[in-house]
């Protein structure tokens, strides 16, 4: 089994809902996010692009691709990012984590960072302990335009995965050669 996430570009709205029930979910604290919506076409966010008529805004919203093969494990000097076998899930231990940031800078997705006031680092973990109680994870079930799908990607008869086949769904920058988890159709 290897969870997953898929998300419809087409139909995100840009609304942040997911940052912050994120956010308030795993009571990040600061300035700090495990989550950001990023502009899909353009470098500035809520800016449209295009001319008229043919102009448009579309967002990428962006958490952990809990990765087959993560940078951010690979890089730990102290094992405090882990994969779960089972799941695919990849966390932080807190008690392991010396808050250096080798997980932070090795991410090419830019995932992990450093709380400040914690003086560890934090990613997204896919609400992990929601997820082991049969839950979604929060950025799911509360996205409003219902854009976000999550499940087991390797299983083919999913319906994530069925989706993934069907909409052709892609992930973020796989050049990086991590294998993320997280899809999306554009």
């Amino acid at each position: 089994m290897r969870y997953g996430m898929l998300i419809d570009t087409r139909y995100c709205s840009g609304c942040q809902t997911c940052v912050v029930s994120c956010k308030m979910s795993n009571q990040v604290g600061g300035d700090a996010f495990y989550s950001h919506v990023i502009s899909l076409d353009g470098d500035v966010l809520y800016q449209a692009t295009g001319v008229f008529p043919d102009v448009r805004i579309k967002f990428r919203p962006t958490l952990c691709n809990h990765c087959e093969s993560p940078a951010c494990f690979a890089n730990c000097p102290t094992g405090a990012v882990a994969k779960d076998v089972e799941t695919g899930i990849v966390s932080i231990d807190k008690e392991l984590c010396i808050g250096c940031g080798d997980c932070a800078a090795s991410c090419p997705y830019d995932i992990p960072i450093v709380l400040q006031d914690e003086g560890i680092a934090g990613k997204c973990d896919f609400c992990a302990s929601r997820v082991a109680n049969g839950e979604l994870p929060y950025c799911v079930a509360a996205c409003p335009t219902r854009t976000r799908y999550f499940g087991d990607i390797d299983d083919p008869d999913s319906d994530i995965s069925k989706m993934i086949a069907e909409f052709g769904a892609k992930t973020y920058l796989p050049e990086a050669g991590t294998g993320p988890s997280v899809y999306y159709i554009v």
